[in-house]
């Protein structure tokens, strides 16, 4: 990675830091305690799930989760990283390039005017198996090419879909 890479990505990190103390501030100037406590509350969470995925000895996939937002504009992505493991070196890579994937293929068949608010799950399936789940709510102008497609991957995949969510969870050994 390049030093503007880098400097790009801690330019998004401090507007996103600045954005979340602004509305903090604003709620403070009006006097709205339960709304400041509430919003440092989420904030809080936010920053311990990050301190999760950094943890994790996973350096591209948490640079992918951690980039996420400021590369997708259409989209809002949360994530939830529910793993025992305590490296993730090994996989690293695998989890990174089937993240980077199964995104392409939803970002290639979303709606680019439409706003999807997207959930990134990792969690253990047993134990030698970890599980990556997208969890995307919006409506995608074609639901049969997005399910066909992401059967063409041809991975240990699971995929549910419902009115306005698209759920598919990647198995990685």
């Amino acid at each position: 990675m390049k030093e503007t890479d880098v400097i790009q990505i801690l330019r998004h990190y401090r507007h996103d830091l600045m954005n979340h103390l602004q509305i903090i501030q604003g709620y403070l100037s009006m006097g709205k305690t339960d709304k400041v406590q509430k919003k440092l509350k989420d904030y809080m969470g936010q920053l311990q799930e990050e301190g999760r995925v950094v943890n994790l000895n996973a350096p591209k996939f948490a640079l992918y989760l951690l980039q996420f937002n400021f590369l997708h504009t259409n989209f809002r992505m949360t994530y939830h990283i529910r793993t025992a493991n305590k490296s993730l070196q090994s996989v690293d890579e695998l989890l990174a390039e089937r993240c980077e994937k199964v995104m392409k293929t939803i970002v290639k068949l979303s709606d680019e005017m439409q706003l999807y608010e997207l959930v990134i799950s990792l969690f253990d399936v047993d134990q030698d198996m970890i599980g990556l789940e997208f969890a995307v709510n919006g409506k995608f102008p074609d639901n049969r090419a997005l399910i066909e497609t992401m059967e063409s991957l041809d991975w240990d995949m699971t995929i549910q879909q419902r009115e306005d969510e698209f759920k598919c969870t990647v198995s990685i050994p």
